[in-house]
């Protein structure tokens, strides 16, 4: 009786446990941060997608540094934690591909940090 009820236990337990699949693109906009808030990003991201905001890679710029946009080559590691988003911006494309060019074409996720960018 005590191993059925542990082994229905463990079952629970793992069927509980939610993971969150992202796709290759989805893993240039994990935070820092250990846990759930490692996805604030691309949960955000994905919510903006899905009212039609963002296209599939839209451009990162944290504290005026471009950190990812479709076609750069090398790209950066995001090193804040969400407790350090002092600000967030969200531009759709139309708004933002005059300012920043053809790099924009997916739309603006702009982040102002507490902290200065190194």
């Amino acid at each position: 009786m005590k191993v059925k009820s542990f082994l229905i236990l463990i079952t629970l337990v793992f069927i509980s446990c939610k993971t969150v699949k992202l796709s290759e693109n989805e893993n240039n906009y994990l935070l820092a941060d250990s846990g759930k808030d490692k996805f604030y990003l691309v949960e955000l991201i994905r919510q903006k997608q899905t009212e039609g905001k963002l296209g599939e890679k839209p451009m990162l710029i944290i504290n005026g540094n471009v950190i990812f946009y479709y076609y750069k080559k090398d790209i950066e590691k995001i090193v804040i934690s969400k407790a350090e988003i002092k600000g967030l911006r969200i531009s759709e494309a139309e708004k933002c591909v005059s300012l920043y060019g053809a790099g924009c074409k997916y739309g603006l996720v702009e982040i102002n940090t507490y902290k200065s960018f190194e």
